[in-house]
């Protein structure tokens, strides 16, 4: 069965004009509740690490692709402070890839060692692994993966261990299999599909919103949510201006302490707003994607990266996700 898709637009007449005040009107009402004694706190930190040309071009390789993520334990037998050991890692990805495929394959991998451009200052720097398809003149690439780092806990570094949570990976899923699975043998790791909880991604959704911009070919955000028992799907876009100034009712613009009763505020707002307009109560409807002219979220754990100037925050924060899931 096809999985129907229904595109509403939002505000898109004078009538949803009329209810954005009444959002924006309900959004000022919430804030002047009183706030519960217990109550989560976050800071929303915005780096703006200084990027060189290298750090761009490593930006721009990253833009508009769409990324699986993993989480990744802690590597072992990986020095990747000596790039020079990573040749004979990639002839062992290499042969283990070719001899894993009953087919002949001629696969040619490669690790390479990255610049930071998340902020961490971490002492274990990303790695870029490609695996190329050479059999044909012009070489085709079928799997490309960044491994990230995270922030540094707390806690005492195990010796020999290097600290790369965040996987971004790309290509065929038979080949990614593959290609993990050999990561995990030849360095004693564990790497996991990773998914965005309900509540992160909507912390995520409110807290970047003030920051989100209009672009020349995009002017909206999105919103895709899914309906299980009818295997339909709801489709929903707003504005920016709209959301920006939402978000701006409900939380300071310089407070960097997002409390979790304002990204509950923002989300509320939205779900009054759409069944104001509509007749259609989102409110317990799973969330599937969001997409703003910056960026994209996929809640079975998926981005898709447009512009430089939201890359860091959204890499930061995402490693530091998948920090928290491996302790």
């Amino acid at each position: 069965m096809s999985r129907r898709k229904s595109n509403i637009l939002l505000p898109f007449n004078s009538t949803a004009t009329k209810t954005v005040n009444q959002s924006t009107e309900n959004a000022t009402l919430l804030r002047s509740k009183k706030t519960p004694s217990e109550r989560r706190q976050t800071l929303a930190e915005f780096l703006e690490p200084d990027l060189d040309e290298n750090n761009l071009e490593e930006l721009d390789n990253l833009k508009q692709k769409l990324w699986n993520i993993y989480r990744v334990s802690d590597l072992y037998n990986f020095d990747n402070t000596k790039p020079d050991t990573f040749p004979r890692y990639g002839r062992i990805l290499s042969r283990y890839l070719v001899s894993s495929f009953t087919q002949a394959v001629t696969l040619q991998a490669k690790f390479l060692l990255k610049p930071d451009i998340q902020g961490f200052e971490s002492e274990d720097p990303p790695v870029r692994i490609t695996v190329e398809d050479v059999q044909l003149s012009k070489p085709s690439l079928v799997y490309e993966g960044i491994l990230f780092s995270g922030p540094e806990g707390g806690g005492s570094k195990i010796d020999g261990a290097v600290h790369l949570p965040l996987l971004l990976a790309r290509g065929h899923s038979v080949v990614r299999d593959k290609v993990h699975e050999c990561l995990s043998a030849v360095f004693s790791s564990v790497i996991h599909e990773f998914s965005f909880p309900a509540e992160e991604m909507h912390w995520m959704i409110a807290a970047w919103s003030g920051y989100i911009n209009e672009s020349k070919n995009s002017k909206e955000v999105g919103f895709l949510y899914g309906i299980p028992s009818r295997k339909d799907t709801i489709y929903c876009q707003y504005p920016v201006n709209f959301i920006k100034n939402l978000w701006n009712c409900i939380h300071e613009k310089d407070n960097l302490n997002v409390q979790s009763s304002e990204v509950k505020r923002f989300h509320t707002s939205l779900v009054i707003h759409t069944q104001n307009t509509l007749g259609l109560n989102l409110d317990a409807v799973p969330l599937l994607m969001y997409k703003t002219p910056d960026f994209e979220l996929y809640a079975e754990g998926k981005v898709r990266l447009k512009t430089p100037e939201f890359m860091p925050r959204i890499l930061h924060f995402i490693a530091d996700l998948c920090e928290n899931r491996t302790n």
